[in-house]
């Protein structure tokens, strides 16, 4: 026989108008036996069971109701169903944890925090110490502003012997004084949690920055290099020293510490800027040019010649005459292959240099120009009168070596041999013989005598081209040190696959230095590394389902899924751990993987916890754009709308915008007089005005 359902529903109601209960509370137990999905008739029959005082068969289809509506994210409708259960069972420490977690999801903190007190009192009092501390904790949360929770915890945590979770707790407590402007007080907990933990990066980095506020560097520069006398080469730690030298402008610990930062890890030389605004802010411009000096290599190898170009413009800006200065500008338009700027770069030099009596940099310049512009008399003049002035003898080198930077020319063996010149930076080698010698060998190579050329199949002389090599050339010391040093940074980049990087890398060294040995050797070593990645391409062809992934072609659901769950799990975890920022990236990337239409809670859930995630970390304007975020969300229940406009009203009033906090705090008492406190803001407004 079919069960007839709407007949059962009409039976039940005529029942209950009769006082019928039992008769009544019969006909929806076989309503919903037939149909357990049918959720409001089960919620009929628990009121139904709770008028007749069956306590606990109301209990029971209370607890279906409210499960159902907690799994599909009704957070208000399973609230007013476990308060229910609750008027039912007032000690039950189940529905007080379930109505805690939810005020909480929702939003309602006040409320979240009088569940999770009963509960802890509840545990201290059966002698659950453990249960009654995280359940405090979780109060802690709750009230970002509150600190005498947080250091009450702590306390309680070393009492019982747990020391992560107290040295948790007072940096915690150290986060919410400095927040507040209580230095000493975020001293002094902190402190209590650096016993504990020693090298936590979040207790010294609230110990740096409570010591900074109170005019003390000197004793976060102690207690870090403490640190590091016993970690020489604890990063974290150079860090937060760098940045406590740079915060107080000293310029001298600064550069102690990036340097040794940098020598640990050359990818790290973006910090030596940070000094050169330090040395220029002290009108410090010999300073700034030698951290710019060690820096712009670095820079240069990166791509980063642009950067490179602006600190040069801006310390010459201060001192249009700065020789070292001149020197890097000489350099840069070496590197970015512009002649005409390399000549006027040079010009200055020289003129800079003669004003300045530094005979060396003169004569360099003088002497590149004169290989560059051989007829421009007056670079050639100058430059005898140098070399006479000063006692220094005239050497002559090849030409094409100084220009070799602006071109790669090939050498023909009947082209002439001009004899000029040719200047490293701080000295002067002969390149003449070192040609002279490499001519012969080839020559010789190939079956030619000076004297005259031997039947040969080789090509005709006039068709012979030779690379330029200064594999031979001394470099001053101080060069071969910085030639030594790229070719290690180098090996970096292509030991960590930073291909791009040293290719630009060795460029450059060949502009600069020329085709010498130990560059050919790094040229072979990035070829074999290229060569490899090859091959291991080849022995792993991509497969039909890597394609498919990489053209979007395969059925992403289940992944985007899964990672929203993951980015949203882990965002939870860190919000009750009370670490802020990391909660806020995790629901960011998990909304990036919801929209408001897309059928599901998500957005919503993410937008909403993402505002409360701000408003803790006292960041209220942020917190304003997610919940007005959150409003977007379709299909909003009333209890949803008055809760995102009470929590907006909140935070603009956190920002002192009272026009809006008024606005939103009247939108929910219009609707809805008895939610939370808003009665008595109303009035306070009104009574303000």
């Amino acid at each position: 026989m079919i069960f007839d359902k709407t007949k059962a529903m009409r039976n039940a109601e005529k029942y209950v108008v009769q006082g019928k209960l039992r008769a009544a509370i019969a006909e929806y137990k076989a309503v919903v036996g037939n149909d357990p999905r049918d959720i409001g008739t089960m919620n009929m029959l628990g009121d139904l069971y709770a008028k007749n005082m069956e306590k606990r068969e109301a209990v029971d289809c209370y607890l279906k109701v409210a499960e159902h509506y907690s799994n599909q994210g009704f957070a208000q409708k399973a609230i007013a169903v476990y308060n229910k259960i609750s008027r039912l069972q007032p000690d039950s420490i189940e529905v007080s944890t379930k109505l805690a977690e939810l005020y909480k999801l929702k939003g309602s903190l006040s409320e979240a925090r009088a569940h999770y007190t009963t509960l802890a009192e509840h545990y201290e009092k059966n002698g659950r110490r453990i249960e009654a501390l995280s359940m405090w904790r979780q109060i802690a949360l709750l009230d970002p502003n509150n600190t005498d929770v947080c250091v009450s915890l702590a306390e309680s945590y070393l009492r019982e012997g747990h020391r992560e979770e107290a040295a948790e707790a007072y940096a915690e407590a150290g986060t919410r004084f400095s927040r507040q402007g209580c230095n000493e007080e975020a001293i002094k907990v902190l402190m209590k949690g650096h016993e504990i933990r020693p090298n936590d990066l979040r207790i010294l980095d609230g110990l740096v920055k409570a010591y900074s506020a109170l005019g003390r560097v000197g004793r976060a520069v102690t207690l870090l290099e403490d640190i590091l006398a016993e970690e020489p080469y604890n990063r974290d730690v150079l860090y937060l020293l760098i940045d406590c030298h740079i915060d107080s402008q000293n310029a001298a610990g600064a550069e102690r510490a990036v340097i040794k930062l940098v020598e640990l890890e050359p990818a790290n030389y973006p910090k030596l800027l940070d000094l050169i605004r330090i040395y220029l802010n002290a009108n410090d411009p010999d300073s700034a040019t030698r951290i710019l000096s060690m820096s712009s290599e670095y820079l240069l190898a990166a791509g980063q010649g642009d950067e490179c170009n602006r600190w040069i413009t801006e310390i010459l800006e201060r001192d249009h005459k700065h020789i070292s200065a001149l020197r890097l500008l000489v350099r840069y338009c070496s590197w970015v292959k512009d002649e005409q700027a390399y000549v006027v770069a040079l010009v200055r030099l020289a003129e800079a240099a003669r004003e300045k009596g530094a005979a060396e940099d003169e004569r360099f310049a003088l002497s590149t120009l004169v290989a560059i512009r051989p007829l421009e008399t007056a670079f050639a003049e100058r430059l005898a009168e140098v070399n006479e002035e000063y006692g220094f003898e005239f050497e002559a080198v090849d030409t094409e070596l100084v220009r070799a930077q602006f071109a790669e020319p090939m050498v023909t063996l009947d082209e002439e041999v001009t004899e000029v010149s040719v200047v490293e930076h701080h000295g002067f080698v002969n390149a003449g013989d070192l040609f002279e010698q490499k001519l012969e060998n080839h020559m010789s190579s190939i079956g030619i005598e000076r004297g005259g050329i031997e039947p040969t199949d080789e090509p005709k002389t006039e068709d012979v081209h030779l690379p330029i090599d200064e594999s031979s050339v001394h470099l001053d010391p101080s060069d071969e040190a910085r030639l030594n040093k790229e070719i290690e940074s180098i090996g970096f980049y292509i030991d960590n696959n930073y291909r791009d990087l040293a290719e630009r890398a060795i460029e450059a060294l060949k502009s600069e230095f020329g085709d010498r040995s130990e560059i050919r050797l790094l040229s072979e070593r990035y070829a074999a590394a290229e060569s490899e990645d090859q091959q291991h391409v080849e022995a792993h062809p991509i497969g039909i389902e890597e394609i498919r992934s990489e053209f979007g072609l395969d059925d992403g659901d289940a992944s985007t899924n899964e990672d929203y769950e993951t980015h949203y799990a882990t965002a939870i975890a860190y919000q009750e751990m009370g670490l802020m920022e990391n909660a806020i990236r995790e629901y960011q990337d998990a909304i990036n993987l919801a929209s408001p239409n897309d059928g599901s809670r998500r957005f919503f859930h993410c937008a909403n916890l993402l505002g409360h995630c701000f408003m803790q970390n006292s960041m209220p304007n942020f917190a304003v754009t997610w919940y007005l975020r959150a409003l977007e969300s379709p299909d909003l229940t009333d209890d949803e709308k008055q809760g995102l406009w009470y929590e907006l009203a909140l935070a603009y009033d956190a920002e002192n915008d009272a026009a809006n906090a008024a606005k939103y705090f009247e939108m929910v008492y219009a609707e809805n007089v008895d939610f939370r406190d808003v009665a008595d803001r109303v009035k306070n407004i009104y009574i303000g005005h």
